[in-house]
């Protein structure tokens, strides 16, 4: 009968229901072990490439001898060997290496050496370096400064460099272009005394005519304070005094020897 043969078609056996759970439960265990086995293997190989972390710092050296980057916060220096580093000066950086390739030597003072690490680029800085009243005056730099928006400072200077943070571009939301915003730091050398370096922030952003689409873009730039070493007999210790525009007060506390820039250390 109709009824009677369609289901001798689909009806199964226990035993036949049997053995297919058993072979479909002994796929899954299959697959399951050969997916555990290429998960341990990529953790294992993630577990070879050593330690990491992330660190805000100066790059120094070249393609041949090897880069040096020095961290900002941390007596380490982690050495890399890859190409085209020289495009950057500072930077916030990841950095990744094995532990029997940390070290202290005499090559490298009071820092901790990193040897043969792996440097990757995650945001880089623009630098700027201060210049003189006399020279902002010459250039008219100074004719058309602002108040730069939420200013701060990462409170603190290394090794001859300081950051601050405020809106470093301007993005156009018609055609999404963006635009960089000037910003120098000036001083004026009869301001200065041995315990106080004090800048004046020249902030100028140019917002095209009849633009109303327009937003500000927040990034971090760096200050190279080196130049300033020598422009006054300063204390051992002292202060950075930053007028940026605003009602606020920025000061930096430094030592003079935060004025001095890294060097690579080549044998």
């Amino acid at each position: 009968m109709p009824s009677q043969n369609n289901f001798v078609i689909f009806a199964e056996t226990d035993n036949e229901t049997t053995m297919k759970t058993k072979g479909f439960v002994l796929k899954c265990f299959i697959t399951a072990t050969a997916l555990c086995s290429v998960l341990l293997t990529s953790c294992r190989e993630n577990l070879d490439l050593g330690l990491g972390y992330t660190i805000t710092g100066t790059i120094v050296g070249d393609d041949e001898n090897g880069y040096y980057l020095y961290s900002d916060r941390y007596p380490e220096v982690a050495v890399s060997y890859e190409k085209g580093l020289d495009k950057y000066e500072r930077a916030y950086c990841s950095i990744r290496f094995k532990e029997e390739n940390r070290f202290f030597s005499d090559r490298a003072g009071e820092f901790c050496l990193i040897d043969n690490a792996d440097i990757e680029i995650i945001t880089p800085y623009d630098v700027i370096r201060p210049i003189s009243k006399t020279e902002a005056d010459e250039r008219h730099i100074t004719d058309s400064c602002s108040a730069a928006p939420h200013f701060l400072t990462g409170g603190y200077a290394s090794r001859g460099y300081f950051n601050f943070s405020t809106a470093i571009s301007i993005l156009d939301m018609d055609d999404m272009s963006h635009s960089h915003i000037p910003a120098d730091l000036i001083y004026d050398p009869a301001r200065q005394s041995p315990d106080t370096l004090r800048l004046e922030l020249c902030y100028r952003p140019r917002i095209p005519k009849g633009k109303t689409a327009c937003r500000y873009e927040y990034g971090t730039t760096s200050c190279d304070i080196s130049g300033l070493a020598g422009l006054q007999e300063w204390n051992d210790s002292l202060c950075i005094v930053i007028e940026a525009g605003d009602s606020l007060i920025h000061r930096i506390p430094i030592s003079r020897n935060d004025f001095r820039k890294p060097e690579p250390l080549f044998n």
